[in-house]
């Protein structure tokens, strides 16, 4: 039995051990101070979008880039070194700047800056590359693809694929966002995972059904007027953009342009692009073909233009709008003509979600494959060289052409 002495000096000893805790200092988390939450105060100055480039001729061609503060643009460039300079417009945030004066036939440095109102220092891009475009006896190649949308890993993935060819221009085929008033689309679903590509090489574009016609559109990039559709020509080829989201009858003001610009090129390869397909195999675009409904085989307000380009032997047709790819043998009136026919290549692989494709065989199907994927061409006087490559850089799909 414990003494009333020794529990008085037990209840001493363990109040003093608490008195000793009271007094020891506080675990090394615990003294930290409470996080200061910043300030609010403008935003750190950056680039929105890294540079671009649009539309180059053998002596011209446009930059464009976006800022998060608005800011004088110049851009610095040359040849070997940046011996040239070219100021933009003031205080805006959307910089376009169209260098005119460029030697052809060789690679050329261009950097850009924004300098904004205040005494800060300048937003100033990496050292960047291109070339202006060549001339009709030379060789050159070019990508396509199109539907970059809502996928941004994936349009990164084709987009560095693309580039790892080394082509010298782009061409994308619509869709380019999935919401065309959504601008955080086009600042992070098409130029970011693109930044590299399009840096280097200019990129001409169709408008798509998800662009919506949209403001945006227009303001995101530099093309002919009415930009909606227009021509351009590059190396020995020509090439006719169409806005298939407006009627394409005999009676519409875009067959007309069309028919006048087909009869007077004088190109050796003439190749038009537009969204929607005049000739498609898939499975529920055109009609419900898994549950009988016959399939109307394509979008038949564009198809309304194969006259023409039977009528001025256009060598090629390329749409995107259905998530695969699709070629057709050569086709004229209707049927597979393997000596004066047209080929239409359906490429909507960039990243929106993959579709699928009839189960019954249509008529004038080649090749087809659902897959993430895009193409490259490559032309060297009358001779075309056609491949197709899935987003690990596997070939499934090529063939040949030449002109006599």
């Amino acid at each position: 039995m414990m003494s009333r002495g020794l529990l008085v000096v037990g209840c001493v000893l363990i109040l003093g051990a608490f008195a000793l805790l009271a007094q020891r200092p506080a675990k090394e988390d615990e003294q930290r101070p409470a996080p200061v939450q910043p300030a609010p105060g403008p935003e750190f100055p950056h680039f929105v979008v890294a540079p671009y480039l649009q539309y180059a001729t053998r002596t011209s061609i446009t930059i464009m880039w976006e800022t998060s503060i608005p800011g004088t643009s110049t851009v610095r460039y040359g040849v070997g070194l940046l011996t040239k300079t070219v100021e933009g417009p003031k205080n805006v945030t959307l910089h376009e700047v169209t260098l005119t004066d460029l030697e052809p036939d060789k690679p050329h440095l261009y950097q850009v800056q924004t300098q904004g109102e205040g005494k800060g220092k300048p937003l100033v891009s990496p050292l960047l590359t291109f070339s202006p475009a060549v001339g009709p006896d030379q060789a050159f190649s070019f990508v396509l693809f199109g539907d970059t949308q809502k996928n941004p890993a994936v349009t990164k993935k084709i987009a560095t694929l693309a580039w790892q060819r080394r082509p010298n221009f782009v061409v994308h085929l619509g869709d380019v966002v999935d919401n065309g008033p959504d601008k955080r689309e086009w600042v992070d679903e098409l130029f970011a995972p693109c930044r590299e590509l399009f840096g280097r090489v200019p990129v001409y574009p169709c408008i798509g059904n998800h662009e919506k016609d949209h403001a945006n559109y227009y303001r995101y990039f530099a093309l002919p007027a009415p930009e909606y559709h227009y021509s351009y020509r590059y190396g020995n080829a020509e090439f006719f953009v169409l806005d298939s989201n407006k009627p394409l009858g005999p009676k519409s003001a875009q067959y007309a342009w069309l028919d006048d610009k087909l009869a007077k090129s004088t190109a050796k390869w003439k190749f038009c692009y537009h969204h929607h397909p005049p000739y498609s195999s898939d499975d529920d675009d055109f009609g419900d073909t898994w549950k009988g409904e016959p399939s109307r085989m394509g979008d038949t307000n564009v198809r309304q233009l194969a006259a023409l380009y039977e009528k001025h032997n256009v060598d090629m047709v390329w749409n995107g709008h259905v998530h695969v790819y699709e070629r057709t043998w050569p086709i004229r009136q209707g049927k597979v003509d393997h000596k004066a026919g047209v080929v239409y290549i359906t490429s909507g692989g960039g990243g929106g979600p993959l579709e699928n494709f009839s189960p019954v065989p249509t008529w004038f199907k080649a090749q087809s494959r659902s897959e993430y994927h895009f193409c490259y061409v490559a032309i060297a006087g009358d001779r075309l060289s056609f491949k197709a490559f899935d987003h690990q850089a596997m070939l499934f799909d090529s063939f040949d052409l030449e002109k006599k």
